[in-house]
């Protein structure tokens, strides 16, 4: 009931200062552009991000690609767009309008980019860019029966056309990759550093990026403790710290990155069953999406250390709503002031306004955001 009444003030103030949506939202200026990839249809779904924090479908606004879309990832120069489609084990990618939004396929005479040999790797699940931008890298879950490898795959990405070739050696397994256990990849915004949570494995990989963009294992696995499952990544903007949500222990673990291996900073409770984190422009909030209790929790971040904001769990829908929301993946807006959360038990997005003062959250006026997938991933650009 605190926590409610916590979040009605905060609901309430933020309304009040124009930065929540309103009746009005479908008048409100575009402030950027927010793509979706999920299960239910093999496209892209794009939506204009207004300055409310509403989103509104585009004037086009489903782009096809390949069974099956699973993540996305945005090119450093943002005039790109990477999707793995984990039936087709290929990769497809857009180049973005950034006047109407409209997706157009790369290399439109040719077919999406295959991650690898038939039989060589399999699941394309992840999906991210170098800091420089010259190498996509592609997690591949693989499979225990039959028997094909974890591994990444990566590719030198043209910087005028986006097209993709791989790079030698292409795709890199590890033993530290057991199939299927990877499952979420990130890339250092900072430095040559890339990272994989390794599910039931407990632990998470880390591996430095070569100049050819080759990678190369450093130091061991580094486990999240007794009986942890490795889930969701995200590294703060800076590149120092890298958090993990260990989805069986209720928690989040923070790391510092700054060296390449991670350390262990310290565990820090969250809601039940965190599956994803993401990072605020700033470096100052972390927030998580707590899959089995339905909410978002929100933490204050000093040199790693996470704290609870106020009034912190907070619901993704309101009280009594239909659905049992699940959210399975979460991030803040290019403008730093909405967080929104991809719910796929429920089919919807869940949108909320960030207090930029203590990173508190407010649930907007008109989410969630039905939609006609269930949402796994989500980015915005302008």
């Amino acid at each position: 009931m605190k926590a409610l009444f916590t979040v009605t003030l905060l609901f309430i103030a933020v309304l009040l200062s124009g930065c929540l949506g309103s009746s009005k939202s479908s008048t409100a200026p575009t402030l950027a552009f927010v793509y979706v990839v999920g299960q239910g249809d093999n496209a892209i779904h794009a939506f204009a991000e207004k300055s409310t924090g509403d989103l509104s479908p585009s004037a086009v606004s489903s782009f096809p690609t390949v069974p099956r879309p699973v993540s996305i990832a945005l090119h450093p120069s943002k005039n790109f767009l990477y999707v793995p489609n984990e039936t087709s084990n290929t990769v497809s990618g857009f180049t973005i309008d950034h006047t109407a939004g409209v997706l157009t396929p790369i290399g439109t005479a040719l077919s999406p980019t295959p991650v690898c040999s038939p039989g060589v790797c399999s699941n394309p699940i992840g999906v991210a860019v170098n800091s420089g931008g010259q190498f996509l890298f592609v997690l591949n879950q693989g499979s225990a029966s039959p028997a094909v490898p974890a591994s990444i795959s990566v590719f030198n990405i043209d910087q005028t056309r986006g097209l993709l070739s791989p790079v030698a050696g292409s795709p890199f397994a590890f033993a530290s990759l057991a199939a299927p256990n990877p499952q979420f990849m990130a890339v250092s915004p900072t430095q040559g550093f890339l990272y994989v949570s390794n599910g039931a494995a407990g632990n998470i990989s880390a591996f430095a990026i070569g100049t050819n963009g080759a990678l190369t294992e450093i130091g061991s696995p580094v486990p999240l403790g007794a009986g942890a499952v490795a889930a969701g990544l995200a590294i703060d903007p800076k590149g120092q710290f890298l958090y993990a949500a260990d989805s069986a222990n209720n928690k989040v673990d923070s790391f510092n990155v700054a060296g390449g291996p991670p350390a262990l900073i310290g565990a820090f409770p969250a809601g039940t069953k965190p599956v994803a984190v993401t990072v605020d422009g700033t470096s100052t909030f972390v927030y998580s999406a707590n899959q089995g209790s339905n909410d978002v929790s929100a933490f204050t971040a000093a040199s790693g250390a996470l704290t609870q904001v106020a009034g912190s769990p907070y619901l993704v829908q309101p009280t009594g709503s239909i659905g049992t929301p699940q959210p399975t993946f979460l991030t803040v807006d290019v403008s730093n002031t909405f967080l929104y959360v991809a719910n796929a038990g429920s089919s919807s997005i869940s949108a909320f306004g960030i207090k930029a003062s203590d990173g508190t959250l407010g649930l907007l006026t008109n989410s969630p955001f039905i939609q006609s997938i269930e949402p796994l991933w989500i980015v915005t650009t302008k």
